[in-house]
């Protein structure tokens, strides 16, 4: 993408950009451990219905608090990864900030991706 002036977009915000690779391992760990674990919990917990009840999910959404559960298993990973894009932030060498930020916000996507899909199934039925 151009501007008027000839200049590509990447030159004149040099100090954004949103790839995921070039991170360090912490933030890799930290950014996709919570959606591993949540995706793992959710498919325990719907293979679990599936064996019990069948493919009646019509009172699926009865069980509030494994949802309320998941709700805050993403607050805390919203709180963790938080306190650690503010360590980054802090440090002189911002340049980890910049990789660790697209990382961070994918992985709280995918959370929110895992909640919204169990919501679906509670309000479908």
């Amino acid at each position: 993408m151009r501007c008027k002036e000839g200049f590509s977009m990447a030159t004149t915000h040099p100090h954004f950009h949103l790839e995921l690779r070039h991170a360090t391992a912490p933030t890799y760990f930290i950014s996709y451990l919570f959606p591993a674990l949540l995706f793992v919990y959710e498919l325990l917990r719907v293979g679990q219905w599936i064996r019990d009840h069948g493919m009646q999910f019509a009172v699926f959404k009865q069980m509030g608090y494994e949802y309320l559960l998941m709700l805050l298993f993403v607050g805390l990973q919203i709180v963790v990864e938080a306190v650690f894009l503010l360590g980054a932030a802090m440090r002189r060498d911002n340049r980890d900030f910049e990789h660790r930020l697209p990382n961070v916000v994918l992985g709280i996507g995918c959370s929110i991706a895992i909640l919204a899909v169990d919501l679906a199934i509670q309000l479908s039925f």
